[in-house]
């Protein structure tokens, strides 16, 4: 199906990412930073969404996005932010940078974040 990064810190919210993805034929690579995340992105154009945290160590989603931005390669790639935040600000300029196709709220359920992924990969593959 697609090739998904998950871009979060905590080891337990990534694995449960991982076990809701896996099974619905989705490869998904794992970063534990925005960092790490650069170096998995370098050289690969072949990542269909990136989901990705914000409150992270070293290199914060927010950071992250705005470095996405800043790469053709990788501007491309739809993102979904996976967070606790909520502040109408931090949406308001992550979606600004044109590479935020949703939000979703930890906890999140299973079925939504399916769902979002089949519809990011469902408008991507429309264009």
């Amino acid at each position: 199906m697609a090739k998904i990064l998950i871009i979060e810190d905590s080891d337990s919210v990534r694995i449960s990412l991982k076990n809701i993805l896996t099974p619905e034929g989705h490869e998904v690579v794992e970063a534990v930073n925005g960092l790490d995340a650069l170096q998995k992105l370098e050289g690969r154009h072949d990542f269909d969404v990136i989901l990705c945290d914000i409150n992270m160590p070293e290199m914060n989603g927010m950071e992250f996005i705005k470095e996405q931005c800043n790469h053709e390669a990788y501007r491309g790639i739809p993102t979904v932010m996976c967070t606790t935040e909520s502040h109408p600000r931090l949406t308001h300029e992550a979606k600004q940078t044109g590479v935020v196709r949703a939000w979703l709220m930890k906890p999140f359920k299973p079925e939504i974040l399916k769902a979002t992924v089949d519809r990011i990969i469902r408008e991507k593959s429309d264009k």
